[in-house]
């Protein structure tokens, strides 16, 4: 009976440990290695969903690490972030996050906004471009979630 109790505290405690994966490093954007855009942002998570208004912070470092900010001042809307190998993407309403090894998933637009800033493609199904100077919009053609940028 003592042996089924403690299997029973592993079990759990093991399902805790896969439920809540640790946060990325804190990441210093005064680190001379970050190139950095700040601005304005919208993002339609869905055709369905109302359009939210923040500040973006979306930045690259030369060892490819990325960190996107998307706030409404005091509260990070999303956070998507890299660490060498990892990724991890923070979603504020109802508390979900993602995260993984190796390369991020294409359908998580927040991680390719650098490279699209740095003047690379965008993954597919995914349309994006200046529409004037300084105004980016990046688009899904299948869900209809857009981001609409305005970095200075």
């Amino acid at each position: 009976m003592l042996f089924v109790f403690w299997l029973g505290c592993v079990a759990v405690g093991l399902t805790a440990c896969a439920v809540s994966a640790p946060a990325l490093k804190k990441v210093d954007l005064e680190d001379p290695g970050w190139r950095i855009w700040r601005g304005q942002a919208l993002w339609k998570p869905n055709a369905e969903r109302p359009t939210l208004a923040g500040e973006i912070i979306v930045a690259r470092h030369l060892n490819g690490d990325v960190l996107v900010n998307f706030s409404k001042s005091p509260l990070p809307l999303v956070t998507a972030q890299t660490a060498g190998d990892t990724w991890r993407f923070d979603i504020v309403e109802g508390g979900r996050f993602y995260s993984g090894s190796g390369s991020p998933p294409k359908r998580i637009v927040w991680f390719f906004l650098p490279a699209l800033l740095d003047g690379e493609t965008m993954p597919k199904n995914w349309k994006a471009g200046m529409t004037e100077k300084g105004v980016w919009t990046v688009r899904n053609q299948r869900t209809g979630e857009t981001i609409r940028m305005v970095i200075e």
